[in-house]
């Protein structure tokens, strides 16, 4: 009697175990589905030269992430919108078409505003050649920003402690200077090449309005440093630890260690 009933025992504990598990797999699901939700916009369905006239077979759609679209993208249900229409700019296959590429949508694609998603804002914040990754940061790209800070130890020692975070993680690129993605095409239609080389002291960023706060905080506390992104990867860093001198001296081998790992098994799929 008493085996049958730890047996009994042993499968409810199974059965309650399972359950468990799967409870744990489709709360994970879900969460990925909300981070990595995907949506359908209008992209070219062959390759678009500039000057063409839009027509139903030159256009389909292509799944992409839900966080890397704005409104500069077109919808499945506006594309009737744009049939007929001619492009200023040529289009890859498979490449989302915008607003920007079909000629006479100055009000949709031309302006900074037009740009900026409802419920974001759009911030410049000052930067040189070193902070802007030599200059080379361009509008649309992705980009982290981290911050350097300056101020008395927690301790209260009369010496400064300085310390460097990340304070945003995949932040979009609305323009470098006064050029945005538009008008850095414009030039490129005029002049026959594909970009020009452009200096700029401000880049103007897509943020919420929380984010703006925050930003125009730190500018003016510290320094701040873009980091460029693969257009590819939204992912966000999760083990980021501030940086001080203490910690510094006391992690600088463990980083080394773990950068030649890498390099020994190569870089992650």
């Amino acid at each position: 009697m008493k085996e049958k009933l730890i047996l009994v025992i042993a499968i409810v504990c199974g059965v309650a175990a399972m359950l468990l598990m799967q409870l744990h797999i489709n709360n994970v699901r879900s969460r990925l589905a909300k981070q990595y939700e995907m949506v359908y916009v209008v992209a070219a369905a062959k390759e678009l030269a500039i000057g063409t006239e839009i027509k139903p077979g030159d256009l389909g759609k292509r799944e992409v992430s839900k966080k890397s679209i704005s409104s500069r993208n077109i919808t499945p249900e506006q594309m009737e919108m744009v049939m007929g229409r001619k492009l200023k700019n040529t289009v890859s296959i498979k490449a989302p078409l915008l607003w920007s590429d079909i000629v006479g949508d100055e009000q949709k694609g031309g302006n900074l505003a037009a740009m900026v998603n409802e419920n974001e804002r759009a911030v410049s914040i000052p930067v040189d050649m070193t902070s802007s990754v030599t200059g080379l940061i361009e509008p649309n790209d992705h980009v982290d920003i981290l911050g350097t800070f300056t101020f008395p130890t927690s301790r209260g020692d009369p010496q400064l402690d300085t310390v460097t975070l990340t304070i945003l993680q995949n932040v979009t690129i609305l323009a470098t200077g006064k050029d945005t993605a538009r008008t850095l095409m414009d030039v490129a239609m005029r002049g026959g090449g594909q970009r020009r080389a452009v200096s700029y002291s401000t880049v103007t960023l897509l943020v919420t309005p929380k984010e703006a706060e925050m930003l125009v905080f730190a500018m003016q506390k510290g320094r701040l440093t873009l980091t460029l992104r693969n257009p590819s990867d939204v992912s966000s860093a999760r083990d980021l630890t501030n940086i001080n001198f203490n910690y510094l001296e006391k992690k600088v081998g463990e980083f080394n260690d773990s950068r030649q790992q890498r390099l020994k098994t190569g870089p992650s799929p």
